[in-house]
């Protein structure tokens, strides 16, 4: 498959977020010899300058059908090729701005970002899990590109490594990484062994000033090797960024094979920037020291989320969320996110790291701290989530007055410090707000819709287009989450859930949901727990989701759906988080199920907008709709 015609045809489908608020930041003094930092910060300048001089040549479709207002395509047509416009303009406006703000790169970056560009095979071929799990079972030593503020690029190691010691039943795997240099080796054992803290590790490694990309990302790395006994080793050398990468490619190249020394019934996988894989740069550097050492020389690469792939592979019907393709013999790509998702978690880290907003020590978010998003120095959240509310408005063919759109709140709290402003509400008591904190803990973000307010713990893309997608359901409809009745307040949980999902999958198409074939293999695996065990709160929902289709599916089948219907009292009687939760389980797979229908042309565009736009002011109408949506799934 040759992407070199294919990067902006008319069947590319990508996407991207407007890069704000950037200026200074990017063009500011990054003194190498200072702030180990400066040699990755020039790397993606780099990346962005020569991304963006591809964008010259721009598809004319895009300018045909430009809005007057918003700049983003008019519908035009099908729904993907609506998608396809609104995707492509956003991709390009996004790296237009990045490269108006981005300074120059020293000739060494450019070279070697250059040589990483030329390095990738102009043609592909679709490969699978299983294909790649051979290759990783004949190599001894993989080099994983890594994208560093992008989670997904680390969740991607783990989920591979995960799977394949699990089919291979052995763990005997040495991570090795780039993050730490190789004079942090006690610090790291003293971790893994329990004897160190994060925060005891992260300043004895000087985490903030020597890497200082979010630290929940690698710490997940730390926590599956810990749990599974792996080695840890750092590869970087002592002066870290400071050094020339051809020399760091050859350090690292040295500490690869001494790890293989030192354990040689291991396989040594490192986790290293994406560039350190070019055919020329650490590749050739550690062939060479194995071959000096009379070791097998055998490589094999994997990258992730290629930009031009990406692009290449849209121009198929369907796709998946994860996608495995081999470039050519023992080098391979993994896609599980779209391109755009990786520059903006770049701009998203350099936003809160600029503001001082990272809270490196922090169990479960990547940012900590309150700020106010309207702040001159933070980072605008309510700019990013008007951004997306006026595209997906756009997207749906929906006029709105633009006063309208603006009339939303957002607070922001790793911490859930939302207590305060729910309560000042009259008709929200102290257990409701109780409630939605635990719910905005729990996912991340909280639409209340009786004041169009967002409760946001974890800034992600995926939260804030699934609150955009809750507050234009909304805005249109008049929806309310608010019922009379504990039934009639799981279904329209059901709706709400299924218009943030859907909107969420149409910014990002890669994102993943539960399906009925998961539950039902994850019920396979765990089977229910026994009296003497802890129950396992996954379990039982994946259990209540089954026990809710099974029990739709019947009254469907019957002719028993006209007319609204309590659930089975087994799903009722739930615990309220569990209850919770299961409506929520089932609103994500109906907006998801809505969604691959609407790409595969199998239900018209126009459906989307039924959904957006439908008054459903009495528990009749919340029944109907839900009920509607579930008959799709059976198609």
């Amino acid at each position: 498959m040759d992407f070199s015609q294919a990067f902006f045809t008319d069947s590319s489908v990508v996407q991207c977020i407007n890069i704000t608020r950037l200026p200074g930041r990017f063009g500011r003094d990054l003194n190498p010899g200072n702030d180990g930092r400066a040699d990755r910060m020039m790397s993606w300048r780099s990346a962005l300058t020569t991304k963006a001089a591809k964008l010259k040549e721009t598809d004319p479709l895009v300018s045909r059908h430009q809005s007057p207002h918003s700049g983003i395509p008019c519908v035009t047509s099908t729904a993907v090729a609506q998608l396809r416009l609104l995707q492509k303009s956003l991709y390009e406006k996004a790296y237009k701005e990045a490269h108006s703000l981005v300074a120059g790169s020293s000739r060494t970056i450019l070279s070697y970002s250059a040589k990483f560009e030329k390095s990738l095979p102009r043609r592909f071929s679709r490969s699978t899990l299983a294909e790649l799990h051979e290759a990783l079972r004949r190599h001894r030593f993989v080099l994983y590109g890594d994208f560093h503020t992008l989670r997904q690029s680390q969740r991607g190691l783990i989920r591979l490594l995960r799977s394949f010691t699990e089919r291979q039943r052995s763990s005997k795997v040495v991570i090795a990484l780039e993050m730490f240099k190789a004079i942090d080796q006690d610090f790291i054992d003293g971790y893994l062994a329990g004897r160190l803290k994060d925060e005891r590790l992260l300043d004895s490694v000087n985490y903030q000033t020597e890497w200082g990309f979010p630290w929940p990302n690698f710490r997940m790395i730390l926590d599956f090797a810990r749990a599974r006994h792996m080695p840890v080793v750092g590869v970087n050398t002592e002066n870290a960024g400071r050094d020339a990468l051809a020399a760091r490619d050859r350090y690292a190249a040295k500490r690869l094979a001494d790890a293989a020394e030192r354990y040689p019934d291991h396989r040594i996988v490192c986790l290293i920037g994406e560039y350190h894989l070019a055919d020329g740069h650490l590749p050739k550097a550690l062939s060479a020291e194995l071959k000096r050492r009379h070791m097998k020389t055998g490589v094999l690469r994997i990258l992730n989320n290629v930009d031009q792939y990406f692009f290449s592979l849209q121009q198929e019907a369907a796709y998946g969320s994860t996608e495995y393709l081999k470039l050519k013999r023992d080098f391979y790509c993994i896609m599980n996110s779209p391109p755009w998702m990786k520059w903006q978690s770049f701009s998203l880290w350099e936003e809160t790291r600029h503001a001082g907003l990272l809270q490196l020590a922090d169990a479960d978010t990547e940012l900590g701290g309150d700020f106010d998003g309207q702040s001159e120095d933070g980072f605008d959240v309510d700019f990013q989530f008007l951004h997306f509310v006026r595209n997906l408005a756009n997207f749906m063919a929906l006029k709105i007055d633009p006063s309208d759109m603006e009339s939303f709140h957002i607070h922001y709290s790793p911490e859930g410090n939302f207590y305060k402003n729910l309560t000042q509400d009259d008709q929200i008591t102290p257990t409701d707000a109780e409630h939605m904190i635990g719910r905005a803990l729990t996912d991340g973000v909280y639409f209340l819709t009786r004041s169009n307010t967002v409760l946001l713990t974890y800034i992600s893309i995926n939260n804030l287009a699934e609150a955009a997608g809750q507050y234009l359901h909304h805005l249109l409809s008049g929806f309310d989450d608010t019922a009379g009745t504990t039934a009639e307040a799981f279904y329209r949980r059901i709706l709400k859930a299924a218009a943030g999902m859907l909107a969420s999958k149409i910014l990002n198409p890669r994102r993943k949901c539960q399906e009925l074939h998961h539950f039902r293999q994850f019920v396979r695996r765990k089977g229910r727990a026994t009296a003497d065990e802890a129950p396992d709160p996954r379990l039982e929902a994946a259990h209540a989701v089954l026990r809710f289709d099974k029990w739709l599916v019947g009254r469907i089948d019957q002719g028993k759906a006209a007319d609204f219907a309590a659930p089975p009292r087994t799903l009722v009687l739930l615990d309220e988080a569990l209850n919770y939760e299961v409506s929520r389980l089932i609103g994500q797979m109906l907006g998801f199920n809505l969604y691959k229908k609407i790409i595969a042309n199998k239900e018209p565009s126009s459906r989307i907008r039924r959904l957006f736009r439908r008054g459903m002011p009495t528990p009749d109408a919340v029944w109907s709709e839900v009920t509607a949506l579930y008959r799709l799934v059976l198609r």
